[in-house]
């Protein structure tokens, strides 16, 4: 049996799930590929051929004590922990063209790949996309103790555009994408994921904190931009700052969400508020380094008209929407500051069973 997982790119929305705030998001036709064929052992022996590393897990290992981040081992304890019974042996080849640690969810996708994988396998009916999304959330945030959201789970599950509302009543609306290509463009610059989640979440829901200690009633998704400078009065400068940041990035994912419903979206305006975005995450929230800065100036000023960092920020890589004429020179134009991992990418239907 062979699962292919895609990447995902947030348009709009970055550090705003973990606040139950909504995102768009787009799965992209990058993928991550689980390969499995029965062995006829008690043990499931793992092929990261990519990293060229391989390890087995007997099947009556407990699974205590596992390290964050071996995303591997924590998907079969979620599956044990709901009654999946993984009972036969497999060998099983993982390998990929998805960018690690570059911000368009190579650990969700692998998640979501070795789910269904194992699922299908040894599961009594089919997973819904759906289901399939929230044991990956368990399996990779809840169980973990992650510091993000729903998105990244929900959108490599989903595929394609959706609109997610992220919270604990979650739900989605599928968008049709104007967007004929992507360009998306890896810095190299290593990042802490979850460090620099952790840090913007606990900042951000601080500011939130204080205002629902003052009223109880108090929700954010609520704010108008009109009364920022009413909470700017409340709020100390230092967590102003994040709240500002998370109240304009609602609005411009609002905004944005209005656009793309229409039936001929405005792509120029969609790539105005892109860039919007990107200048509060730069600006306000400081998840920028000068690579990344230096790659939005160059893709700019040679005819994107929507540029944004993508994820957590810290290095990673960067999202670019211009118009196919532009894409040569855009992608030359970064290979000369040493920008060597740089893919063209369209919308992709989600998770794949061969």
């Amino acid at each position: 049996m062979v699962v292919k997982a895609p990447a995902r790119i947030c348009l709009f929305g970055d550090h705003q799930d973990y606040l139950e705030l909504p995102v768009i998001t787009c799965a992209i036709d990058k993928y991550i590929t689980v390969e499995g064929k029965p062995n006829c052992s008690n043990f499931l022996n793992f092929f990261l051929l990519d990293l060229k590393k391989e390890f087995s897990i007997d099947l009556n290992d407990e699974l205590k004590n596992i390290k964050k981040g071996d995303h591997i081992r924590h998907v079969i304890k979620t599956l044990k922990k709901n009654c999946y019974d993984i009972n036969k042996g497999y060998d099983i080849k993982i390998y990929s063209e998805i960018f690690i640690n570059a911000g368009i969810s190579s650990s969700s996708a692998l998640t979501v790949a070795l789910l269904k994988f194992f699922c299908e396998t040894f599961g009594d009916k089919k997973i819904s996309d759906v289901n399939l999304a929230e044991l990956a959330y368990q399996s990779e945030v809840k169980q973990q103790g992650g510091s993000g959201g729903r998105m990244d789970q929900y959108s490599i599950s989903l595929g394609k555009t959706i609109f997610l509302q992220t919270g604990e009543n979650y739900s989605f609306d599928r968008l049709k994408s104007p967007f004929n290509d992507f360009i998306v463009a890896n810095s190299s610059v290593k990042k802490q994921t979850d460090f620099l989640l952790k840090n913007l979440k606990a900042k951000t829901l601080n500011s939130i904190n204080k205002l629902k200690s003052l009223n109880p009633l108090f929700d954010i998704s609520k704010v108008k931009i009109s009364e920022l400078v009413y909470y700017s009065k409340i709020l100390k400068k230092s967590s102003f700052t994040y709240f500002e940041a998370a109240v304009l990035n609602h609005n411009i994912t609002l905004s944005a969400h209005k656009e793309l419903k229409k039936t001929n979206p405005d792509l120029l305006k969609l790539g105005k508020l892109m860039n919007e975005h990107h200048d509060i995450l730069k600006n306000k929230l400081s998840i920028t380094v000068p690579k990344i800065d230096h790659m939005i100036e160059i893709a700019r000023k040679h005819g994107a008209y929507g540029t944004k960092i993508i994820g957590s920020g810290g290095g990673g890589s960067i999202l670019i929407l211009s118009k196919r004429l532009n894409h040569k020179k855009i992608i030359s134009e970064l290979s000369k500051i040493g920008v060597n991992e740089i893919i063209k990418a369209n919308e992709s239907s989600g998770i794949l069973s061969l």
